[in-house]
């Protein structure tokens, strides 16, 4: 499978993102058109990948078939492309990569990178005739590919915050309207009412486009219990009166992502707390406050909004600081942000530093230059092996390690873990 896993890694090269009109013709070319209403769409800054996650596991819990599509991957490319909890099979990979291949190369422009891959999913899909399928959008979603979708079933906007901000824009506010690109007339949408700069946005793309809204206020969620490995919380919304509920998660944001997933599956229907119970407490999203060993903890927090959710989270399990972050990130975002809220949370004294192996990689002298100048002791890994190795020698001293700042350094120190069988 490394030669198809190649071509499409190597996309980039000589495709950018086409039009939303050439990704329709190859979809449609591929034969992979399915009934908009059997699509869940889900936008948003962070989240969308635990959303997603999330709904899938109680849509499953109620015995439906479920395509799921999201992005990126951790460690194996596959775990873009999942059917009934199931990643697609690298024989499948290889067999639904040569249909799209033959497809895309009669495109008048090749599909992108994230347009192929979102063109096996559909096709992978199809095949199967799932009773739903969950969508991720790549970037933003007024241009993503998956907005080819006319008229879903129900769309989500999670959290929205400041990132890839060269194509989004400035503000909170510009990003939402991005986001909100995903809005249809006549169709639900469940989003989280936070700032009133997004609200706005929000409500009135909603309110022109003649779509049903279904707002979640923030305050209207309350963790009433958490520890080392799950959370207890309340939603008082149209569906539940300060109904209870459970995820198998110590991160603080998840509640939020929990609580969109619950009133989205009340859109579709799904009203039962027994199967929404059920089915919150199996799912599993990977790289999002993971405990991957004792006494350590990755996130995949890698913009402002996200770090300071991975803060609030590590500040419910140690407030009384003296942890160590293990830290990387890649060079085109705002790295400083982050470590400068993470050097003023008082939660750590130390920092192990590392450059991903990734081209988009943060210089590691100049991570190590940042926690220094906000007062941090750090300490440079010169690769993954050489990092893990420097937290577990924290660890073993009864210091507890938490990893964040990229996605992909979360994947690294995952196949890292599971190649070594710690």
């Amino acid at each position: 499978m490394n030669r198809e896993i190649q071509y499409i890694y190597d996309i980039p090269k000589f495709s950018r993102k086409t039009s939303l009109a050439n990704t329709e013709n190859f979809i449609k070319e591929l034969g992979a058109l399915c009934p908009d209403s059997k699509i869940i769409h889900v936008a948003g800054t962070n989240g969308k990948g635990s959303v997603c996650e999330y709904l899938n596991s109680i849509l499953r819990e109620a015995g439906y078939n479920v395509g799921l599509f999201t992005s990126p991957h951790l460690v194996d490319i596959n775990e873009r492309i999942v059917y009934n909890d199931t990643m697609i099979s690298d024989e499948e990979f290889e067999k639904i990569f040569v249909i799209t291949k033959v497809a895309a190369e009669k495109m008048n422009e090749h599909p992108s990178f994230f347009e192929f891959l979102f063109g096996m999913a559909m096709k992978y899909f199809a095949d199967r005739s799932p009773d739903y399928i969950i969508l991720e959008t790549g970037l933003g979603g007024r241009l993503d590919a998956t907005n080819i979708i006319k008229k879903p079933a129900v769309c989500v906007i999670t959290s929205i915050g400041l990132d890839h901000m060269e194509y989004l824009g400035n503000t909170h506010a510009e990003i939402a309207a991005e986001k909100a690109g995903i809005i249809k007339p006549d169709v639900p949408v469940v989003w989280m009412r936070d700032r009133e700069d997004v609200a706005e946005v929000i409500t009135d793309t909603i309110r022109r486009r003649g779509a049903i809204s279904y707002e979640i206020n923030k305050k209207n969620i309350n963790i009433i219990y958490a520890d080392d490995k799950k959370i207890d919380f309340s939603l008082n919304n149209m569906y539940y009166c300060n109904e209870r509920f459970e995820v198998n998660s110590p991160a603080h944001y998840q509640p939020d992502n929990a609580s969109l997933a619950v009133t989205a599956a009340g859109v579709l229907g799904i009203t039962d707390t027994d199967v929404i119970r059920k089915g919150l407490l199996k799912a599993f999203w990977m790289g999002r406050m993971q405990r991957v060993a004792d006494g350590f903890i990755i996130d995949g927090a890698h913009n402002d909004d996200g770090i300071k959710q991975f803060l609030d989270s590590v500040r419910m399990l140690k407030p009384e600081g003296g942890n160590v972050i293990f830290f990387s990130a890649v060079k085109d975002k705002h790295y400083e942000g982050m470590i400068d809220s993470i050097c003023k949370s008082g939660l750590f004294d130390k920092c192990i530093a590392l450059q991903l192996e990734d081209k988009r990689g943060l210089d590691v002298h100049t991570i190590c230059e940042c926690f220094r100048q906000g007062g941090m002791s750090v300490c440079k890994a010169g690769n993954i092996a050489d990092g893990c190795e420097l937290a577990f020698e924290e660890i073993k001293a009864g210091r507890d390690v938490f990893a964040a700042g990229s996605l992909y350094f979360a994947g690294e120190i995952i196949r890292y873990i599971r190649r070594n069988n710690i």
